[in-house]
């Protein structure tokens, strides 16, 4: 790993939310948490990842569909756990406002949590996913999500099992697994484009036993 703390190599250093962010000459970012209290460091530096395909539209393209209407997103939102731990994959819906100053809004969250061997359902509605203290990356899976395929999306999550297994050794998925699952079944009903699985499963973390 480079030396991060290298002050000839650093061109921009913030903290925000409880992390602290630089970017290196050579283009790459890294970021560490800090304790909210005492601003003291909790972890080690790890890179600030980018989504796994280049599905987005470009910020020129978002800012024409703003001006035009408002749109509701569909995207997966990755954060980082412990160290040496698999990134958290949720799944998150929101609606930005017309002409909209933001990439943000508070909206649904579809994810499951808990120990690998047992895993729940874990939804909330009026999160600001997008921003998490923790988050490391996010892909829009849909820009123009419709009233009705968000009911249906919303089938599907709660229709989908969470991840479980006998013991430590068994355990074969984690949250990614099942978002990948729910992403299948919506490539199904035509909500999101069939190449989208591919290029989750080829980012997914290992599994951790």
């Amino acid at each position: 790993m480079p030396d991060i703390e290298d002050i000839n190599t650093i061109i921009k250093r913030s903290v925000c939310n409880g992390r602290e962010f630089v970017t290196r000459s050579d283009g790459t970012s890294w970021t560490r948490k800090l304790d909210r209290a005492t601003n003291q460091l909790v972890s080690d530096w790890t890179p600030v990842e980018q989504p796994p395909a280049d599905t987005e539209p470009s910020q020129s393209e978002q800012r024409q569909q703003q001006q035009r209407l408002a749109a509701r997103y569909l995207s997966i939102v990755a954060e980082h756990q412990a160290p040496n731990e698999p990134k958290h994959w949720s799944l998150f819906t929101h609606i930005l406002p017309a002409n909209s100053t933001t990439d943000t809004a508070r909206g649904q969250v579809w994810q499951v949590k808990g120990d690998a061997e047992l895993m729940h359902h874990d939804y909330a509605a009026d999160v600001d996913q997008l921003n998490s203290p923790d988050f490391a990356w996010h892909q829009v899976l849909r820009d123009d999500l419709s009233e009705e395929e968000f009911r249906r999306v919303d089938e599907i999550a709660r229709a989908e099992s969470p991840p479980r297994a006998v013991n430590r050794a068994a355990v074969r998925e984690h949250c990614q697994g099942w978002v990948v699952r729910v992403v299948k079944q919506l490539v199904k009903e035509g909500i999101v484009k069939e190449g989208i699985v591919a290029g989750l499963e080829a980012v997914m973390d290992p599994i951790v036993r």
